[in-house]
């Protein structure tokens, strides 16, 4: 733990089990609910260990926290703790989690049984349907794919299953097959000038241009778009836009609840980027092609109506002992092989594949699905201002900002204590795309949504912050502590929330810099622990914030209600928005 100043602190530990807190040696905090005395600590480095032994037959859950003079009770910030990268232990870890993440993205389960029950998520997500796939893809893009899937797209993870001097003929038979009987729609998308415009603003506005190029090539981990004309058919585009999870539920692509017409332009934008004529075609056999899919294993890894899944090898993944595969070609970077090699050859790596831990995958798939592409998290800066040269030329649709008001302009919210801000159902439905009307109408960004992986990635994210994954239980409200809290949220006695906050269906009053959150959804989105946090000093929590502080030495200068008790004034400002929250859902739902 690396202090920049000598501090003087308390330290809490929170949760369930036993555990004790050691820094430099000595016992800080000797049990769960018995907090440290307040500790000088001088600048510079200390050494911590947390010990802890879970509960039996309950939740295992702990939570470290810290509090100093100047800052009340909050979790300690993860940008103060270090590791020695080079540990040998460390490293040899990693390099295994590694190795069973690059077996699950790559598949090899598919063919390879791994003899025990799969629990990993990544290991049950399928590749995308081949049913009615010629109506979506056009056939040379297809078989050039099957090919080639690196040459297309260098991040891929399938494999080239045909290899040797005829494999561009197999690829081609097995492309016409699974195209056959396939209809072209009639979608225009390159006659509307105007609209592609559209759809280019679209495009800028919603930070696509952070995980994708306007070339054909990718750049790293971002894919290329400049080839999308080759590959997709007109109709097929727009409805992938609307809906991309339709034919592939593991997709990592997210839905941004485009309307037909959004979903048009920004198609009809894909189309203007290159050259939307189909690939030089290699005539294939149909009939040759079902055959030669089944013997390469396409069916291990796809559905298509009709065939079945079938293990392709009758070696078992662990009874493997390279990453080497002699049928098909992953061109495997050495690091990668030697992390997916160390997996294999591992004492627990089988075991492992049958453990599922929300809070790592929740880690794997915050990098998976670039969550940093438009979020910042724990003082890491996000990619949405790297790559804006790229599409400085596309217009912005949205004319509604205002550069004079920055709070509109400072982008989504940071992601630091995203399992210790949002309660657990309300993140689910948030990651599930179900939160409507949007909680900051004001930005021009939209949430996407990730339809299959909503509730993993919730609980996740709840267990990263050392809460259960069980959500909040009813609490009864209190009437008096509702009344109080309405007082103070309002405009002639209290804080004034509703100066710049909407509450329910009453509009802000007066925004000067920036509009707040509509404050109707507050009850059910945030923690009591972390509205408490936020209440005490929003710019501690989120610098750059433009709402104030209210309390100063847990005292507002509200003294008429309880005396100016900072704490019992928020908690019954905390009941006041749970109560309009719970009339908001009786109303939808009576």
């Amino acid at each position: 733990m690396l202090l920049e100043k000598r501090s003087r602190l308390v330290f809490h530990l929170e949760g369930t089990g036993e555990a004790r807190l050691l820094i430099d040696g000595e016992l800080m905090v000797p049990a769960i609910g018995m907090p440290s005395e307040s500790e000088r600590l001088r600048s510079g480095a200390h050494d911590i260990v947390v010990e802890y032994t879970p509960p039996a037959g309950a939740d295992a859950t702990l939570r470290l926290q810290w509090e100093g003079r100047d800052f009340s009770r909050e979790p300690i910030d993860p940008k103060v703790f270090r590791h020695d990268a080079g540990d040998s232990a460390l490293e040899a870890s990693m390099s295994l989690r590694r190795g069973r993440s690059h077996l699950a993205q790559k598949r090899c389960g598919a063919c390879h049984d791994t003899a025990t029950m799969e629990m990993m998520p990544e290991l049950l997500l399928e590749g995308p349907s081949l049913d009615g796939i010629g109506n979506r893809l056009r056939q040379s893009w297809l078989a050039q794919w099957i090919l080639d899937p690196r040459k297309t797209r260098p991040q891929s993870h399938m494999p080239a299953v045909f290899l040797g001097s005829d494999a561009e003929e197999r690829a081609a038979h097995v492309a016409a097959y699974l195209v056959e009987g396939a209809q072209e729609g009639n979608a225009d998308l390159r006659s509307n000038v105007g609209r592609a415009k559209e759809g280019g603003a679209i495009f800028r506005q919603q930070n696509c241009i952070s995980c994708h190029t306007l070339e054909e090539s990718g750049e790293g981990e971002r894919i290329g778009l400049g080839g999308v004309g080759m590959k997709f058919q007109p109709k097929a585009l727009v409805e992938f836009l609307q809906d991309p999870t339709k034919f592939h539920e593991g997709t990592r692509m997210p839905s941004f609840g485009f309307t037909e017409e959004e979903a048009l332009a920004v198609a009809s934008f894909l189309y203007s980027l290159g050259d939307a004529a189909e690939l030089p075609l290699v005539k294939g056999e149909a009939s040759k092609g079902q055959a030669l899919a089944r013997a390469a294993g396409c069916f291990s890894c796809h559905e298509r109506e009709g065939e079945k899944k079938e293990k392709l090898s009758e070696i078992g993944l662990f009874d493997l002992t390279s990453p080497t595969c002699a049928k098909v070609e992953y061109d495997l970077p050495g690091e990668v092989s030697v992390d997916i090699g160390a997996f294999l050859t591992s004492d627990f790596g089988q075991d492992s594949l049958a453990q599922f831990i929300p809070a790592e995958y929740a880690e794997r798939q915050y990098h998976e699905l670039r969550c940093n592409a438009c979020h910042t998290r724990d003082g890491e800066d996000s990619l949405r201002g790297n790559f804006l040269d790229e599409v400085a030329r596309l217009g912005v649709s949205d004319e509604t900002v205002n550069e004079e008001k920055p709070a509109g302009l400072s982008g989504p919210p940071p992601l630091d204590h995203l399992g210790f801000k949002l309660e657990l159902d309300w993140r689910t439905r948030l990651f599930a795309g179900k939160i409507q009307p949007k909680i900051r109408r004001w930005l021009p960004d939209r949430m996407p949504a990730f339809h299959g992986r909503a509730r993993d990635l919730a609980v996740g994210f709840s267990h990263a912050a050392g809460r259960s994954g069980f959500g909040r239980s009813s609490e009864a409200l209190d009437s008096s502590k509702i009344k109080v809290g309405k007082a103070m949220a309002g405009i002639e006695a209290g804080l004034s929330c509703g100066t710049c906050h909407g509450i329910g269906d009453k509009a802000a009053i007066a925004v000067f810099e920036g509009e707040g959150p509509n404050l109707r959804a507050s009850g059910e989105r945030l923690t009591a622990d972390y509205f408490h946090l936020w209440m005490n000093d929003p710019p501690r929590v989120w610098p750059g914030t433009i709402m104030p502080k209210y309390a100063l030495d847990g005292k507002t200068p509200l003294t008429q209600y309880y005396d100016g008790d900072s704490q019992k004034q928020f908690e019954a400002i905390l009941h006041y928005l749970r109560s309009l929250s719970e009339n908001q859902n009786n109303e939808k739902n009576p």
